[in-house]
C-alpha cells in the first residue's frame, strides 16, 4: 500500500504493458475519478513518484499495478492510492507497446474495463 489515501474506488479502466510506461503516462493524463489497473511484467517499475503526481492532478482515485513502483517516498507523499507487489529501482522501457482496455489477471482475479473497484 503506498500513497496517502489508504481507501479509494472507482471505475476500472485496464492496461497491459510489460517493461513499459508509454501508456499509462497517456492513460493518467484524463482521470476523472477513475481506478487505473495495471498488468506490467516484474522486471521493473512502471510507476514512479512523477506519474502518481500526474495521475493526483487528474483526479484518479487509485491505481493498481500488478508490478513495482519506484520513487516511493515522492508516492507516499501524494494524497493518491497506489497497490503495488514492491519496489524496485529499474525504470521502464518507452516504447508504447500495450493493450489498452484489455481484461487483466491480478491474484487469479480477472478484472475488466468498466469495473467498478
Amino acid at each position: 500500500m503506498y500513497g496517502r489515501r489508504q481507501v479509494f474506488a472507482g471505475p476500472v479502466v485496464t492496461l497491459k504493458v510489460f517493461k513499459d510506461n508509454v501508456l499509462v503516462r497517456e492513460f493518467l493524463e484524463k482521470g476523472q475519478g477513475r481506478v487505473l489497473v495495471v498488468e506490467g511484467g516484474l522486471r521493473c517499475a512502471i510507476l514512479g513518484g512523477n506519474l502518481a503526481q500526474l495521475a493526483l492532478n487528474n483526479g484518479w482515485t487509485g491505481i493498481v499495478v500488478n508490478t513495482c513502483i519506484r520513487d516511493v517516498d515522492k508516492i507516499d507523499g501524494c494524497d493518491i492510492g497506489v497497490r503495488a507487489l514492491g519496489s524496485h529501482p529499474m525504470k521502464f522501457n518507452m516504447k508504447g507497446m500495450g493493450e489498452k482496455h484489455a481484461p487483466v489477471a491480478i491474484a487469479g482475479t480477472k478484472v475488466c474495463d468498466g469495473e467498478w473497484l
